[in-house]
């Protein structure tokens, strides 16, 4: 069997090429299989044949029908076939093929033969011989006084090949293959067109009307293509002066690169170009001259190569130094302008010359160098800061704004690009950021000394190890012996935190978890501060002799002229003035303390005579924002907020009120500083440290929007947050410090009562003392008991809540406040809490407030049925913080070892019950430390049940021990209840 190319005659296009097997019979060859891609693999085939099969697959029926046809049908698309479409679409696309199949028949000893449609076998005179050498074909113009005379001389291996007179039979058109007496000759360019007159006639004759026409296009082709003979014009040939130039050019992407370009003369061509041959055509007169640039491409290579041995790599016609692909423009670029300073004198040695591209930036070589030189003032740090290109010397003011939009790129006097380089946006961008400056020089504030921590370039590595002395908290101040308690380890931290930073001039975050006594670390830090005598300040916080820190106190003043210090401020929500009251009351008594809120308090030079009588005035958030004017202008010690998220609005009166304050230091206290969203941590630190996150557009900018919305800067700008609050900010979470306590601590919230609510209760309590003694006085105290147990049970409801009684009270009451703000809180922090009340009806005011605020909650009294799924619902479901408990409901059988904090709504006489509601949570398998708060509304029923469970009296063991509270209890002892 023998693979064989048929030459057949298609009843449409014309003549074609097709695969065969065929095998010798006798005297013929027997036509056993058309191949195609389906049936190749059934023989063994070479490449090349493979090849052909491919190549000639595609003019088969049904592969050009797929091309061509629109409706895809094989018959009506021959049948209907358009001559001008298939002039135009189908024919070059054919010729195509046909010639890669004769280029293969060519170089190989694979045989065609003429295939006739009426004869199924093949014979030896069916052969067609196939030349193996390309036609050869030269032209003759010459220009004469009647016009161009033009001949076509063609040859084959070397010798004449006239095709005058003869028929040859054309198989492709562009490039011209034909069949002339069983051979197959093929030209390598040249186009049946221009064959075809030379059948019949020995010249083309061009008139001199035409000739202009004809030397700009027929002639200008030709000399390009093929070998031309001219004469009555000339011809050059110019193949010497050639040169190879690197050019400087800007990509698409800004990015400068490298555009290798070769000249020949006044020709340019590009590395990419595919053109072999250029002519040109020069008219001087009337004389016709044309130059012919033929192109040198192993010289070519040859410099294209150097380039590649030198460093540079190539990207789609562009090149530019290795490694350079991941970097920034800015940094490509100066790569780039370091390739050129290291390869300068092997381009010249080349002679390859360097241009730069028309518009093109000039970018200097010069290397930046920068020094930061700092000093202190009272307040603030003057930055020195000097940069230097070569000999100029720039201003880094002049920077600023480069530094801070991320520009690189800064125009040097002469008029060259300097770039910046990237460490110095990476050391100084923050401290830009949040500098400040007078036009010439630059200041930073002392709060923000963390960022001058990340300078690692220019700065003083001195300077930079007496920065990191800030961060050093190891010190531990002794608390004062007038302290009436003994600090826990992280509480002695707490306020030894608060001492240094009062040192150093700074506004303090204590973010400690509820319960961990941000309270009693305030109260040490102002006893520690506590002013001795009148015009003398004693510090309590003392350097070592001879020793200088960063952070000196401001200048030595003498202590005989220095101002008398002035009260501090705490301010708060309502709710917890007098709880602040008596925990100073009780831990520091040598502090003096006063209230100032309500109808009762006093303004202006009344104010004023406070703050030189006590050391602490207590106030709420209310009064500061409605006495805003007049406390302006009042100076301060301290300024203290606690629950300072009631600040968090920056655009609130409150916050804009307390900003107001005149003090010297100020602290916050929140167990929440960050509630609903990063503007909640602006507002605080803000207040403690104007100026220390920038304004808040700077911050939302810088901070919020990459952080909440794009993950990638955000992670980046987190860390610089962290970094800027990190000294200013202290937070411990109860788990953090559970070793320090004990397993159970107990607290009294002490609430006073609400305006309207403390009308209503003494009201109340005067009509029920009257009615009393009238009973008492007739039947006796033992009978009156019911009457007694009625009024106490009454007093205990309007001290919790009027609306309990259904008495009208527009909502108001203290202690609902106080549990609501810090029940709040603490779910804000992730702890679960059990409520307990003797009173459905007090739980049922507190599930209203949950279910307004849509917060999950379980709830257990007496009418609940499904005990093991309410219990369970807050065992497991994480969202589900609050349990509400009635005392009867759940005094027994419970296990939440899930809370950690304890709500004791209101006392009763035994405190046997309480410890019972305590022991739900504090009980075997609890792994979290327990803290209980009993809330107390002031000057009620409740105050004197809280005395009898705390004093082994006469009076307490009557009530607490006996069966019956009210035999052997005289009438002056119940009067007393009721007082």
């Amino acid at each position: 069997m023998e693979f064989i190319v048929g030459l057949i005659n298609h009843r449409k296009i014309g003549r074609l090429f097709q695969p065969f097997i065929i095998e010798p019979s006798g005297n013929y060859y027997k036509v056993l299989h058309l191949l195609r891609r389906h049936n190749a693999n059934d023989f063994e085939l070479t490449d090349k044949q493979l090849e052909l099969i491919d190549i000639l697959e595609k003019i088969s029926d049904e592969e050009l029908t797929k091309r061509f046809a629109v409706k895809k049908e094989l018959n009506n698309f021959f049948n209907n076939l358009d001559s001008d479409f298939f002039k135009e679409h189908m024919s070059p696309y054919i010729d195509k093929q046909l010639n890669k199949a004769v280029r293969i028949l060519m170089n190989g000893n694979i045989r065609l033969f003429k295939k006739s449609d009426k004869y199924s076998n093949l014979y030896d005179e069916d052969i067609i011989k196939v030349h193996k050498e390309f036609v050869d074909c030269r032209m003759y113009f010459e220009r004469a006084d009647d016009g161009i005379h033009y001949k076509l001389q063609t040859y084959v291996d070397q010798k004449f090949f006239t095709l005058l007179y003869k028929k040859p039979a054309f198989t492709t058109m562009k490039p011209a293959t034909f069949i002339y007496r069983d051979v197959l000759y093929a030209f390598e360019k040249l186009e049946s067109t221009k064959i075809l007159p030379f059948l019949s006639k020995k010249e083309v004759f061009i008139p001199k009307l035409s000739e202009e026409k004809y030397f700009n296009s027929f002639i200008k082709h030709n000399i390009a293509e093929h070998r031309v003979k001219v004469k009555g014009f000339k011809l050059v040939a110019n193949h010497d002066d050639r040169k190879a130039s690197l050019n400087l050019e800007e990509d698409i992407s800004g990015n400068l690169v490298f555009i290798p370009r070769f000249e020949y003369g006044n020709k340019t061509f590009y590395p990419g170009d595919k053109q072999k041959v250029d002519v040109q055509l020069e008219k001087i007169s009337d004389d016709y001259c044309f130059t012919r640039v033929k192109r040198d491409f192993a010289w070519e290579k040859e410099v294209i190569e150097q380039y590649l041995s030198w460093g540079l790599i190539e990207k789609n016609g562009s090149y530019y130094p290795k490694g350079t692909d991941n970097l920034s423009n800015e940094d490509a670029n100066l790569v780039l302008m370091d390739w050129l300073d290291e390869h300068d004198g092997l381009l010249s040695g080349r002679k390859i010359s360097f241009n730069r591209g028309e518009g093109v930036k000039r970018y200097s070589r010069l290397k930046g160098d920068i020094e930061l030189d700092l000093k202190e003032r009272s307040d603030w740090f003057d930055l020195n800061i000097k940069v230097r290109f070569g000999e100029y010397e720039i201003p880094f003011i002049n920077l600023k704004k480069y530094i801070i939009a991320g520009i690189r790129e800064f125009e040097l006097p002469n008029g060259e690009i300097a770039v910046l380089p990237q460490e110095w946006f990476t050391s100084y961008s923050d401290v830009i950021s949040l500098a400040e400056d007078d036009g010439k020089q630059l200041f930073l504030k002392k709060h923000h000394y963390s960022v001058l921590s990340k300078v690692s370039v220019g700065i003083d590595k001195n300077i930079l190890n007496r920065l990191q002395e800030l961060n050093d908290t190891s010190k531990i101040e002794k608390a004062p012996s007038t302290l009436k308690a003994e600090l826990r380890e992280y509480q002695s931290v707490g306020y030894s935190w608060l001492c240094q930073l009062y040192q150093k001039q700074f506004g303090a975050c204590l973010a400690d978890d509820m319960g961990l006594g941000k309270t009693l670390q305030t109260i040490s830090l102002l006893l520690k501060l506590k002013r001795r005598k009148k015009n003398r300040l004693v510090s309590p916080i003392e350097e070592k002799p001879g020793q200088k820190s960063l952070f000196d106190e401001i200048e030595s003043i003498n202590a005989e002229n220095r101002a008398e210090q002035p009260a501090s401020m705490i301010v708060m929500p309502t709710s917890l003035i007098h709880n602040w009251r008596n925990e100073i009351e009780k831990f520091a008594p040598e502090l003096k303390v006063c209230t100032h809120y309500g109808i009762q308090r006093k303004k202006n030079s009344g104010f004023h005579h406070l703050l030189n009588l006590y050391d602490v005035i207590l106030t709420s958030y209310g009064t500061v924002r409605n006495d805003i004017e007049m406390l302006k202008e009042q100076e301060l010690f301290y300024v203290i907020l606690d629950e300072s998220q009631y600040i968090k609005n920056p655009n609130s009166k409150i916050y804009k009120a307390v900003s107001q304050l005149n003090a010297q230091h100020r602290i916050v206290l929140t167990g929440t500083p960050i509630e609903n969203s990063l503007t909640d941590l602006w507002a605080q630190m803000n207040f403690i440290n104007p100026g220390l996150l920038g304004n808040l557009n700077y911050f939302k900018k810088t901070f919020i929007t990459p952080i909440e919305k794009r993950k990638e800067e955000g992670e980046e700008q987190q860390e610089k947050l962290r970094t800027l609050i990190r000294p200013f900010i202290l937070r411990r979470k109860k788990s953090e410090v559970a070793k320090d306590l004990p397993p159970l601590t107990e607290q009294i919230r002490y609430c006073e009562m609400a305006k309207v609510q403390n009308d209503i209760y003494e009201r109340e309590k005067s009509a029920i003392r009257t009615s009393l003694v009238k009973n008492i006085e007739t039947d006796g105290v033992e009978k009156s008991s019911m009457m007694i147990l009625q009024g106490l049970n009454r007093l205990r409801q309007l001290a919790n809540h009027p609306n309990m009684v259904g008495v009208d009270s527009d909502g108001k009451s203290g202690k609902f406040d106080a549990i609501t703000e810090t029940l709040t809180s603490l779910i804000s922090e992730n702890h679960k809490v059990l409520i307990f009340s003797s009173y459905v009806k007090h739980l049922n005011i507190i599930k209203d407030f949950l279910e307004d605020e849509k917060l999950k909650y379980s709830m257990l009294t007496g009418e609940t049925t499904n005990r093991e799924g309410v219990i369970k619902a807050f065992q497991e479901d994480e969202q589900n913080k609050v349990f509400l408990i009635s005392l009867k409901a759940g005094g027994v059988g419970l296990n939440l070892t899930e809370a950690d904090y304890v709500f004791i709504l209101d006392p009763w006489w035994n405190p046997a019950a309480e410890l019972q509601a305590i022991n739900r949570a504090h009980r075997i398998g609890q792994d979290k430390k327990v803290m209980v708060y009993r809330f107390i509304s002031e000057n009620s029923i409740e105050e004197k049940i809280m005395s009898l469970q705390g004093h082994k009296s006469e009076l307490a063991d009557k009530f607490i021990n006996s069966n019956n509270p009210f035999r052997g209890i005289s009438k002056q002892e119940v009067i007393q209840l009721f007082s």
